[in-house]
């Protein structure tokens, strides 16, 4: 079948083509769906050629796992599959900066170099897993407002979702930071003194 046939296709009928090895329905399917999967990355990377990195590893993934991905909505597993690309750059990029940026604020009277090495090696330790072990949502509205410094109007109307909404998740994720980190602090300080 040529691919002027089959882009008359729906995607699910393509999808299931792809399934069975038929590279000009991945073709088509790319065709119709790489623009809106670029746009969502775009949107929460601002950065052109990042964005397209991240879809070219969804298509490449999803060639590999064609046989494996059972889903009746190929556009809706894609432009999710995009999302959490990019969820995964950001959190595997950014986590480190974010970490010294919160470490960067602490001031320790009296500490003394080994003593600040210590606590800002546990701190960071502590900061990547509570990020990493936020709820999905709320891990979705922090990693926009922190690491991408996105605004709450425009994380509200990226995920659909009130301005309120965000700064609660936001406020949220902020508060079981510093929770662990004045854990870390009390823990590391009783070592010292």
């Amino acid at each position: 079948m040529r691919s002027g046939k089959l882009k008359s296709l729906t995607s699910q009928v393509l999808f299931k083509m792809l399934k069975e090895g038929n590279e000009l329905a991945y073709q088509v399917l790319f065709d119709r769906l790489w623009e809106r999967m670029y746009m969502l990355a775009f949107g929460m990377l601002q950065d052109r050629e990042v964005a397209k990195d991240v879809i070219q590893e969804v298509w490449i993934d999803l060639w590999e796992r064609k046989h494996k991905i059972e889903n009746r909505n190929i556009e809706a597993f894609l432009l999710q599959a995009t999302r959490f690309q990019v969820y995964k750059l950001l959190r595997d990029s950014k986590t480190v900066k974010l970490s010294q940026e919160i470490l960067d604020g602490l001031q320790l009277p009296g500490s003394n170099d080994v003593m600040s090495d210590i606590i800002a090696k546990e701190s960071r330790s502590k900061i990547d897993n509570v990020v990493e072990n936020l709820p999905p949502k709320c891990y979705q509205v922090f990693v926009l407002s922190r690491y991408r410094g996105l605004g709450n109007s425009e994380i509200s109307q990226l995920l659909n979702i009130s301005k309120r909404t965000v700064e609660t998740h936001v406020s949220n994720a902020l508060s079981k930071i510093k929770k662990e980190l004045a854990i870390t602090l009390i823990i590391v300080g009783h070592m010292f003194f």
